[in-house]
């Protein structure tokens, strides 16, 4: 029932008043919805004749408003050491006509770029938007939002607007809705007959809906769970263009890129974030090559576990709100929520929900705005391969990074771009830290051609490291292959320092890397023999002719029975590993054949981490954010998420 102390009425001449008024104030940029063809769009309102309220659903939801398809996050000049500045604040601006579904589609981004990491930009922009809703007159034809509980709401408005005839009922939901009314608008009371009318309209909404979903919204996290190798993901996905067409215009999708955009005088540019979709191949690429979702079916699958099991186990809602827009805009017509669901309904259902979610806490940066880097400079590099490089680096803040062992940074190149790096020293006091960089992308090859004095810039530090107090007194066997070998570096460098080796039992370390050539930090391994008591093993895949080499040589698993372990040792043993993917299944299985429980193995990931606080998407893996509850997690955690893995 409609509360009678928060509704006025306003006739259709005096809402064409309040609007024009709001637009000749200049205080405010107004938007609405527009006619555009035979759709509707929402967009720059000129004058109140240009307003439909009478639209089914716009081309793009007003997602675009908050998180703007492109945004310049800030400003920099590279012929300068380190100049950069943040975007400029964004003029307040009235948004008129938002459907209720769109309304609570605004609500769960709120929850999601306004958690305890929160992302400024969409902050402010919430925080000077006015939104003017708008009771639904006509029913999409493709949409099923009755069926999710949507196409009504009592939250999340200014001000909403329901069509009674010649006049509209206004329903007053912020002290500034209020005030702008008050303002600009002329209006009465509304009578008990007029509010027993709302109800009524409101309930012929409900019966305009033809398309319905047959499970529940809050049942559809158990059928997708039971359902993850069900035919129909290959089915579906067959015909997939992986356009991403329905991640875009999808109220609900909130997946992101940052680029480096610099202009044609080579001097001035800005990063800028822009739309991206997980359907596009690229998605999940990182710097190496890999492409951890390269099956077309995994990327549509994850569409649809995205909204009905990951965010629904994080903040509690389905991320779908039955607009409809995704089934518009898919060519072959394979994207709609409501049709898939309905396919799974005849299929068993799982009450393991979390099975794809791993409950982490995570520490929050206190490192200033989101994306913005702070001021660092190179003090020293060292070549360590052909491809690696040891870079040394001090924030100009001179405050400790503050890290933990396994955390990792992304470092800003300006003009290039960012990347994230595992960070290769152990925590210390003082402003400095080691980054091991590989040559493998546009940042990375910049990087490495920088010089000692170069200005970078840093954000940071990301991600769960490892719990050294969860270290203490058990013995440590470190597994480690190719560039993993920098990750493990924070840590084994912290367990071995003279301070702290005590703290900790036996000390073992497996090496291994494809040639002699690719080995790095040899002559530290050697180092540290003479300060900290430690067994380490070393092998390369192969040993090319004439190369020098006194370790093993095969894979790294040939390295485990050459150590000096004792199986009873295993309740007091803990492994960490971390290399190339492909090294993981192997490894994890000679950990296992030693009786290491798997409880006490952890593993250091690499994705795609963008943003580095679990906004962007690209990282990942099932409903696991790896910036975020990772990168380093326990086997017997992450062994259950079939992306992970395998």
């Amino acid at each position: 029932m409609v509360d009678d102390t928060n509704v006025k009425l306003i006739s259709e001449k005096d809402l064409d008043e309040f609007v024009n008024k709001l637009i000749d104030n200049k205080t405010y940029n107004v938007m609405g919805v527009k006619a555009k063809g035979e759709r509707f769009v929402f967009d720059h309102l000129d004058n109140a004749k240009e307003l439909r309220l009478d639209y089914d659903v716009t081309i793009l939801p007003p997602k675009k408003y908050f998180l703007p398809p492109s945004e310049k996050l800030m400003d920099f000049n590279i012929t300068k050491s380190f100049d950069i500045k943040k975007s400029k604040k964004s003029k307040k601006r009235i948004i008129i006509g938002i459907h209720p579904y769109d309304i609570i589609a605004i609500q769960q981004m709120d929850k999601y770029y306004l958690d305890s990491q929160k992302d400024d930009f969409y902050k402010k922009r919430r925080e000077n938007t006015i939104i003017i809703g708008s009771d639904i007159q006509n029913v999409s034809k493709h949409s099923f939002a009755e069926s999710m509980k949507t196409h009504t709401t009592y939250s999340g408005f200014d001000i909403l607007l329901t069509n009674l005839g010649n006049k509209y009922a206004v329903t007053i939901g912020s002290k500034q809705g209020n005030d702008l009314l008050e303002k600009y608008g002329h209006f009465r009371d509304a009578k008990k007959s007029e509010l027993k009318k709302i109800d009524k309209i409101r309930n012929q909404i409900a019966s305009q809906y033809d398309k319905k979903v047959d499970i529940d919204k809050e049942e559809w996290s158990k059928y997708l769970v039971a359902n993850y190798n069900n035919t129909l993901w290959e089915e579906k996905s067959d015909k997939c263009m992986s356009c991403s067409s329905c991640t875009m215009v999808c109220p609900t999708c909130y997946c992101y890129n940052i680029l480096d955009d610099v202009s044609l005088n080579l001097k001035e540019g800005g990063r800028i974030r822009t739309w991206d979709g997980c359907l596009l191949k690229d998605f999940t690429k990182v710097g190496s090559g890999e492409i951890f979702r390269d099956d077309k079916k995994e990327r549509y699958r994850h569409r649809f576990y995205r909204k009905g099991n990951y965010l629904p186990e994080r903040y509690g809602f389905v991320a779908c709100v039955g607009c409809g827009r995704c089934a518009i805009a898919c060519l072959p017509n394979i994207a709609d929520p409501c049709e898939v669901m309905n396919t799974l309904s005849s299929f068993d259902k799982s009450a393991e929900t979390d099975k794809y979610f791993i409950k982490q806490q995570t520490k929050v940066p206190d490192k200033g705005t989101i994306h913005i880097p702070r001021s660092a400079t190179i003090k020293n590099i060292n070549k360590l391969t052909d491809r690696e490089t040891l870079i040394e680096i001090k924030l100009d803040d001179n405050k400790s990074l503050g890290h933990s062992p396994g955390q990792f940074v992304e470092v800003s190149v300006l003009g290039i771009g960012e990347a994230p790096i595992s960070i290769s020293s152990p925590p210390k006091k003082d402003p400095t830290f080691q980054l091991v960089v590989r040559k493998v992308g546009n940042v990375t090859s910049k990087l490495v051609s920088l010089k000692p004095g170069d200005k970078i810039g840093i954000r940071g530090p990301f991600g769960n490291g490892f719990d050294i107090k969860k270290l203490e007194n058990k013995n440590i066997i470190f597994v480690c292959a190719g560039l993993g070998v920098a990750p493990l570096r924070s840590l084994y460098l912290y367990v071995t320092d003279k301070k702290n080796r005590k703290k900790f039992k036996e000390l073992k370390i497996l090496y291994g890397c494809k040639e002699p050539c690719e080995a790095m930090f040899l002559d530290e391994f050697e180092e540290l023999k003479k300060t900290s008591d430690y067994e380490c093993k070393m092998t390369v895949d192969k040993c090319p002719k004439g190369e020098c080499w006194e370790g093993e040589v095969g894979l790294i698993t040939t390295l485990f029975p050459k150590i000096d372990y004792d199986n009873s040792k295993s309740k007091d043993t803990i492994s960490v590993v971390c290399g190339p993917p492909i090294m993981y299944k192997f490894a994890i299985k000679s950990l296992k054949d030693m009786k290491i429980p798997d409880k006490n193995i952890y593993v250091s990931l690499e994705r795609h981490m963008k943003c580095g606080v679990g906004k962007c998407g690209h990282c990942q893996i099932n409903g696991v954010y790896v910036c975020k509850e990772g990168p380093v997690f326990r086997y017997d955690k992450v062994k259950k998420l079939p992306e992970a893995l395998e």
